[in-house]
This record gives structure tokens, sequence and C-alpha cells, in this order.
């Protein structure tokens, strides 16, 4: 187990609700973590079950650049080059349980 693991997560939820678009570095930052640290700790989540990691086809989306917080990233060069596959995670309602949340639906 993880030292802090519930304090982790529950910050992690906090900014998984705010819909910013953030990058692994930024919330890596703002959990005072180096980024493999921080990528430690999400694999350790998913394994748990308590975060979701779900990748997206880019190129499917076509970016109007509305979406709350965001970079522009999916219409950017960085991702033409690679494999236009966009991750993202989200809270599972094992996840929010052991926040202490309601799950909202």
């Amino acid at each position: 187990m993880v030292v802090g693991y519930r304090y982790f997560l529950r910050r992690m939820a906090k900014m998984m609700d705010s819909r910013e678009n953030l990058t692994t570095r930024t919330i890596a930052d703002r959990l005072n973590l180096r980024q493999d640290e921080f990528k430690d700790l999400l694999a350790i989540m998913e394994k748990k079950g308590d975060i979701e990691c779900c990748i997206e086809n880019a190129a499917v989306h076509e970016c109007s650049g509305g979406c709350k917080g965001c970079s522009r990233v999916c219409a950017g060069p960085e991702l033409s080059s690679r494999s236009m596959n966009m991750k993202s995670y989200k809270l599972t309602d094992k996840g929010r349980a052991l926040c202490g949340e309601q799950t909202l639906n």
C-alpha cells in the first residue's frame, strides 16, 4: 500500500472533477511528486480499480478548442506524428467510495 494513498486519490478526484485538461507533468507537480512516481501511482490506482484509463482516438474527434481548459493538444502536431491516441482517466465508483464521496449519476 502506498503511504497516503487515500490522500492522493482525493486530490486526484478533485482535479478530475474540475474538468481541467491536465498533463501528467502538471498533476505530478501539483501532487509534489516526480513524474515517474506519479505514473507508478496511476498504475497502482488503475490496478486496484479506483481509476479507469480511457484511450480515445484523437483523429475521430474534431477539436474546436471549446472544451473547458482546452489546450488544443488533440489538434497539435505532437499527436499527428504519433498514434493519435489520447489517454484520460476517470474515477470509478469504487474510487469515489474510497474517497468518501457519493456516486454521481
